[in-house]
């Protein structure tokens, strides 16, 4: 298994210290504007990988150098300082990273025609839908990190609500990966026992919204949760697990949105996306639902013309 990483910023280095630790990678390529720095982190992974059981062979490279991968990952970003958590945007950044993707995603996809290609670049939504585009691949092989985070956060806060652990809840945010996003109440379970919805778990799904501000605002950057979102992503793909996780992936008339790349639920496998399931919202999750896409779609619009 052959993975190839692009972009080597806090989050790029967590994911790619996830994977030589995780173990499923047999090959780990990281690519980075900056040479010498990404030929500095592999010679330290490498030394991490010598205390596991199992090795992967890490090393810096170049557009050719990711030839014939299984996994593509686009972490590579603009870093958009901001004062606090009212001043970030996940978009303040779009142009400038779907130029990032524009410069090497067409040439990496074309050197790996069988590869799948997981998006964690933000506005995570919008960069998938142009990933899709640029690639050529079929959209069942293209996916973003999306609302799976936002979705570990959520089940957390329950788990620590009704003091069960966090893998026995049953509970998806769909939508946008931004203030829109939705907590899918309606099939949220834990021991086929439905979860209410009320005012105090609504305010938990509001503030899980928010969190990954929060944490930019304390400390600058996100990095260890989306990295294990990433390394879930792709060990499913590498190991043929099947898990079910809400990726961002691309609408076809869910609640009359089609072709925008959003989360829903979905089975990720070898193949990629191999199905795609459509919970039932409630109409102000709708609304919510709809409220999103339509940014998203807003987003999308203003930046085609820079695919010239």
């Amino acid at each position: 298994m052959k993975i190839s990483l692009v972009g080597l910023g806090n989050v790029g280095c967590a994911i790619a210290h996830a994977l030589v630790l995780k173990g499923f990678a047999n090959e780990l390529v990281l690519v980075s504007r900056r040479r010498d720095f990404a030929m500095g982190e592999a010679l330290d992974l490498i030394h991490s990988a010598t205390f596991e059981e199992h090795q992967t062979e890490v090393y810096a490279g170049d557009t050719a150098e990711t030839a014939n991968s299984d996994i593509l990952i686009f972490s590579d970003s603009t870093h958009v300082p901001a004062d606090d958590a009212d001043n970030y945007s996940r978009y303040a950044a779009a142009e400038s990273n779907l130029d990032r993707l524009k410069s090497r995603l067409p040439e990496m996809a074309a050197l790996s025609p069988k590869a799948s290609v997981i998006i964690v670049t933000n506005p995570v939504d919008v960069i998938t839908y142009f990933a899709v585009q640029l690639s050529g691949f079929p959209s069942h092989r293209v996916m973003g990190t999306g609302t799976l985070l936002d979705s570990a956060r959520f089940r957390a806060a329950i788990s620590q609500e009704l003091t069960i652990h966090p893998d026995d809840v049953r509970a998806y945010v769909v939508g946008e990966h931004g203030d829109n996003q939705v907590a899918a109440f309606k099939g949220a379970t834990i021991g086929g026992e439905q979860i209410d919805k009320n005012s105090k778990r609504l305010e938990m799904a509001r503030i899980t919204a928010r969190e990954g501000m929060t944490i930019y605002a304390q400390k600058g950057y996100t990095n260890y949760g989306v990295a294990g979102a990433t390394y879930t992503i792709a060990e499913s793909i590498a190991r043929n697990l099947k898990h079910t996780m809400p990726v961002s992936l691309l609408i076809d008339n869910y609640y009359d949105v089609s072709n925008i790349c959003l989360s829903l639920p979905a089975v990720i496998s070898r193949k990629g996306i191999e199905r795609v399931l459509r919970p039932q919202l409630e109409p102000d999750e709708i609304a919510i639902f709809r409220e999103g896409a339509a940014r998203v779609s807003e987003t999308i619009e203003k930046l085609r013309p820079r695919l010239g």
